[in-house]
């Protein structure tokens, strides 16, 4: 039962980077260039602050959902190692038939 949770977590895992990941990397690349394409027609340091708002109202709302989309990979994967990590109780064996009777052999 522990193995087939575990590949469901895995599977998951995999799944979430293809479905959130990715485009994340693609929205914050995107935010990105949009920030620096902003800074093509800078003329003084007024301007320079015009247009660094200017980018970021264009552009920052895509690099901060693609954070958040990139983050979602990262919080399964954590998930997915603390509970690989918990170790289940063993409950101690008792002996049965004909070694129930026989003394243990010594170490060699």
């Amino acid at each position: 039962m522990k193995n087939k949770k575990s590949k469901t977590l895995m599977i998951l895992a995999l799944v979430s980077i293809f479905l959130f990941a990715c485009p994340g990397c693609a929205l914050t690349v995107t935010g990105f260039r949009t920030i620096l394409g902003s800074f093509g027609t800078v003329e003084g340091f007024d301007s320079f602050f015009t247009y660094l708002i200017y980018g970021f109202r264009q552009g920052g709302w895509l690099i901060c959902l693609g954070g958040i989309l990139i983050l979602v990979p990262i919080i399964l994967g954590i998930i997915a190692l603390v509970k690989n990590t918990q170790e289940t109780k063993i409950e101690p064996l008792e002996p049965t038939g004909a070694s129930k009777d026989d003394p243990i052999p010594p170490a060699s």
